[in-house]
């Protein structure tokens, strides 16, 4: 029946007139602005953040009746409702003081605003600011800052779900503003599609999510939003300059000057009440730290949005990435870690592409209905050069087609029904996967039950209909339940459990590939992965605490089946890897996050992660697994211009790894614990026209700890840049 309602309000017409709502809040007891505040519509897909006068606009709003709520760190969240007429509204919200750190920020666990305490899974963000000021060119180096998530290569592991797999059958899913970004051929995360300039908020949501997203989603999924501009024409930008400094180790050094890096961001913006638009282009030069590992990386992104006027705006947006680069595979061996095996054909570069783009249309089709029609494509390309030429034996040209419907109906304060369809088709033409195609088609609906001063329950489910090629299909079922209670004003509990699936990549399937000195073999029998994942956590903010403090607790269990793996067939000559669904296992653990206001101008925070991940086939801990992940990080404001921080990222020895690997690469295996602590220093001017000018010195890796993540492949040493940033306060 929900589908059936889907189909009526897409022919309903939108007949109500837009609103724009203004609003001002303040501090309660002394008066003052309250900056940088969340404001958000109850049920709505509508918020806004205050700025310096602690004003705030929310733009194209339906009429009707609405609850406004407010939230910010270090005060208590403030609710009014309000009536919404074919006038201009203003409305006036005080907001009191309270010992709380974590902000009621607007996050899309559920595929719709709503605040994270209500959220019955654990979800962390990152704003755009912290990516900034850390230096950040690429999404996996942002994930790095964030509680029990690490990154192998090119895999994202949140919670242990993933390991190291040659760069092939993510488990987590990546959006961007809700179109995904994962390669139709590889089904990978490309990680240097993005301009951070853009990045306004990055949401990771802990656990399977693929009742609400579908295939990928086996561990979590990872959200990018871009940021909202300001109203009127802005340009901001940085540029950043720096160095690898020299090994301590002689054997090491492959050049005689250290090598280089730099890079460049810039963006444009123009908004009117009828128009956004932005516009941003980027381009990194990095020399490398290792032998025959130099890279080139161009980015240019735009969006725009019309205010269509009847309660609805059309969205569009293209984004065109391009990388070519020295192919260092893995090293010698240990002693000379920074250079590459000597049958490394130095005359053959790496070269890909990646280009995305995306229409959405949302509407608010009454007071309480919100509807959103996404149609996009991601085109990824790869292949070798030698002498600027491609070649043709290891070329892919893969396209991923995603079309979306979402609507969201508030029957009132008590339920709200989300459902949709979704559709995905990823085609292949590869010299290495042949001519392939696999074809997804699913459909989902989520109710969530609010019951006065108790809890909030959530029951959702999607079916995903997969075909592969010539393969037989099959069907995935994905139920998930949650429940999220405020037991107290300081206490809030949650719990869930849910199923996740992944199916198989095509170049899992098909691959016929060489690696190095492996050669890949296709096998087209594999089945898709599955997990049923399970939490219950606690959100802790006392009232009567001397300082601030935020405590968020968490144990989880992740049953995994059928885990693809790369095997090795020993008896070959040729020694190929095949993937093959080798594993049963378990991911049981716990997590604390701890985040504390030590002073007015010092803020803290701490989070630890153990894991006990379990291979239940051979009773051994699960390959290229961390038992313990250890992120901590500290701000400090000695002026209202200059600023310090300092982060420290621990993970235990890796346990278990492929010992094979060790007959074919020298000292493969070879790992130790990781201790890593980044630095920066920031100072801030004004610099008239509303806009500021940030300068800052960033150390990664300052102690130059040396450690491996991926087998064979020495991590960054130390890098020390220098950073210019104009900025819109």
């Amino acid at each position: 029946m929900f589908f059936v309602y889907i189909a009526f309000v897409l022919l309903s017409a939108v007949t109500a007139s837009a609103v724009d709502l203004y609003g001002t809040i303040t501090n309660r007891t002394s008066g003052q602005p309250v900056v940088a505040a969340t404001v958000r519509i109850h049920g709505l897909q509508k918020g806004a953040v205050t700025d310096t006068a602690g004003k705030f606009k929310i733009a194209g709003l339906p009429t009707g009746v609405f609850s406004l709520v407010a939230s910010r760190i270090g005060y208590k969240p403030s609710t009014i409702t309000i009536t919404l007429t074919d006038n201009t509204e203003h409305v006036v919200l005080t907001m009191l003081e309270a010992s709380i750190v974590k902000q009621d920020v607007i996050v899309s666990a559920s595929r719709r605003v709503q605040a994270v305490q209500d959220v019955p899974i654990s979800v962390s963000t990152l704003n755009g600011n912290d990516v900034a000021e850390r230096s950040i060119t690429r999404l996996d180096d942002a994930l790095r800052y964030v509680s029990g998530v690490s990154v192998v290569k090119d895999q994202v592991n949140i919670r242990g779900s993933s390991g190291f797999a040659l760069g092939v059958g993510n488990r987590t899913m990546v959006l961007l503003d809700g179109f995904p970004l994962m390669s139709g051929d590889n089904g990978d995360i490309k990680f240097d599609v993005m301009p951070v300039s853009d990045i306004g908020r990055i949401e990771i949501i802990k656990g399977a999510g693929s009742a609400l997203y579908g295939t990928g989603a086996l561990g979590g999924v990872v959200t990018m939003f871009t940021a909202k501009p300001p109203a009127g024409t802005t340009i901001t930008g940085r540029g950043f300059a720096g160095t690898y400094t020299k090994p301590r180790y002689s054997e090491w050094n492959y050049r005689t000057s250290a090598p280089l890096s730099s890079g460049f961001d810039i963006r444009l913006t123009h908004s009117t009440p009828e128009v956004t638009v932005s516009g941003s282009a980027a381009i990194r030069s990095d020399e490398g730290y290792r032998d025959f590992d130099k890279s080139l990386d161009g980015i240019a992104f735009g969006k725009f949005q019309w205010n269509l006027g009847a309660n609805n705006h059309l969205t569009a947006f293209a984004l065109y990435a391009t990388h070519t680069g020295e192919n260092f595979l893995y090293w010698k061996d240990l002693r000379y870690a920074t250079f590459p095996p000597d049958a490394q054909d130095r005359e053959q570069l790496l070269r890909s592409g990646k280009l995305a783009g995306g229409l959405e249309w949302a509407a608010f089709l009454d007071s309480r209905t919100t509807l959103t029609v996404r149609a996009g494509i991601f085109r990824t390309e790869f292949g070798n050069l030698i002498n600027n030429v491609m070649q043709d034996s290891n070329h892919s040209v893969a396209n991923s087609w995603n079309t979306d419907i979402l609507a969201t109906r508030v029957f009132s304060d008590q339920f709200t029904l989300t459902g949709g369809l979704n559709a995905k088709l990823n085609s292949v033409a590869a010299d290495v996967y042949g001519e392939q195609f696999q074809a997804l088609a699913a459909g989902f609906v989520q109710g969530e039950f609010s019951f006065t001063n108790g809890p909030i329950l959530t029951l959702g489910v999607r079916l995903d209909h997969e075909k592969t090629a010539t393969l037989p299909s099959y069907l995935e079922l994905s139920p998930k339940f949650g429940i999220s209670w405020h037991v107290t004003p300081s206490v809030a509990l949650r719990g869930s459990v849910g199923r996740g699936f992944r199916a198989p990549a095509i170049a899992e399937r098909y691959a016929n590939i060489r690696y190095g000195p492996f050669n890949v073999i296709p096998n087209p029998n594999l089945l898709a992965e599955s997990s049923v994942s399970y939490e219950a956590g606690m959100h802790y903010t006392p009232e009567d605490a001397v300082l601030p403090v935020d405590i968020d607790i968490a144990v989880f269990d992740n049953e995994l089946y059928d885990l693809i793996e790369p095997t090795f067939a020993m008896d070959d000559p040729s020694v190929p890897i095949i993937f093959q669904n080798v594993t049963r296992a378990r991911i049981l653990g716990a997590e604390c996050t701890v985040r504390a206001i030590l002073h007015p101008r010092l803020t803290a925070e701490t989070g630890i992660t153990g894991m006990l991940p379990t291979d239940l086939l051979t009773g051994q801990t699960l390959k290229y697994r961390n038992n313990v992940l250890w992120y901590s990080r500290a701000e400090y404001s000695i002026t209202n211009r200059l600023q310090v921080g300092i982060d420290y990222r621990f993970q235990n020895k890796v346990e278990q790894v492929d010992d094979k690997l060790d007959a074919f690469i020298p000292n493969a295996t070879a790992r130790v614990p990781v201790h890593i602590v980044d630095a920066r220093i920031l100072y801030t001017v004004d610099i008239g026209i509303q806009q500021q000018l940030r300068l800052g010195v960033i150390g990664k890796n300052i102690l130059d700890y040396y450690y491996a993540e991926a087998v064979a492949n020495l991590s960054p040493t130390r890098q020390i840049l220098f950073q210019i940033e104009v900025l819109k306060p």
